[in-house]
């Protein structure tokens, strides 16, 4: 059960309480008795685990299926990129802090829209809608790279300390996350990270502003089974350049996936994948993970 646990960040007492008041799963069982849990498993217990985090009863949710389940995420309040005038207050407060280069009040502005509003929510509205308000303001001018500078660094604290809840087991699906060379706005690559996380990736963030070549040494080095790109600002032939380089590059079987403001502004790469919100980012996620064959892991009773 160690291994289960580690896998979907639940404790022993409520694996066993999911599975055996709620049937949530029913895996099978070795000839000493020990369970035996599949990557199929596995999964569904990470999607419950994030609709329970959204607020769902575990009650009212362990009798959907896998599918049913994906579904209610994508169109939970938790999960849709809201226009829910709860957000637009919190990020006027946060832009305000921003403006004011204001870490502190921006860092605890950030904490408080993360307890009330839940990490999905977080991830995939609140802090969307929060990045777009700090580019337009610095392509206005009205923010210098020391606003910018300040909201990255602060958003990153805060990313890092939303997703602690999330455990990764060690042998998770890795995703090499970055910007391409000439891209140096790193907030949406840092959203995609943290989302990732959520689903159960192991990420491996690189940065912003970083070379084709290295970009496809890291994927081949760690064999990461996708490469996540954020294109925010930077457009034209010079991204297309890096973007089609790294396409090329990447060892078949792995996944290259685009996405950020820009993205669709690119001119078309080869094999990529662009992905319009951070809820098509995890709809692919998750779609790339289900190729593999599940694979059972024996677990004590």
């Amino acid at each position: 059960m160690r291994y289960v646990m580690s896998r979907t960040g639940l404790s022993a007492d409520v694996l066993r309480a999911w599975e055996r008041r709620y049937g949530a799963v029913s895996p099978q069982r070795s000839p000493a008795g020990q369970r035996l849990y599949s990557d199929r498993d596995i999964a569904r217990l990470l999607l419950l685990r994030r609709a329970t985090l959204d607020g769902h009863s575990i009650g009212a949710i362990a009798p959907l299926d896998d599918r049913a389940l994906e579904a209610l995420l994508d169109t939970s309040p938790a999960a849709a990129e809201s226009s829910d005038v709860d957000l637009a207050p919190r990020v006027h407060e946060a832009m305000s802090a921003v403006e004011r280069l204001d870490a502190g009040a921006l860092e605890a502005t950030l904490r408080r829209a993360a307890m009330a509003l839940g990490a999905t929510t977080f991830v995939d509205a609140f802090a969307p809608r929060l990045l777009i308000e700090v580019g337009e303001h610095w392509h206005l001018g009205e923010l210098g790279p020391a606003h910018e500078h300040l909201a990255t660094s602060t958003m990153r604290r805060v990313l890092d300390w939303v997703i602690e809840a999330f455990v990764v087991a060690p042998r998770a699906p890795k995703l090499v996350v970055a910007t391409p060379a000439g891209e140096r706005h790193e907030l949406g690559a840092m959203l995609v990270s943290a989302a990732a996380v959520q689903e159960g990736w192991r990420v491996i963030y690189l940065g912003a502003d970083l070379p084709a070549a290295q970009i496809v040494h890291a994927a081949s080095q760690v064999r990461a089974r996708a490469v996540a790109l954020s294109v925010v600002a930077a457009a034209g032939r010079g991204v297309t350049t890096e973007l089609r380089a790294v396409a090329r590059g990447l060892a078949e079987g792995t996944s290259l996936l685009l996405g950020g403001r820009a993205a669709e502004q690119v001119e078309a790469v080869p094999h990529a994948r662009v992905l319009a919100d951070i809820a098509a980012l995890r709809r692919a996620l998750r779609a790339i993970r289900s190729v593999s064959e599940p694979a059972a892991h024996p677990s004590e009773s």
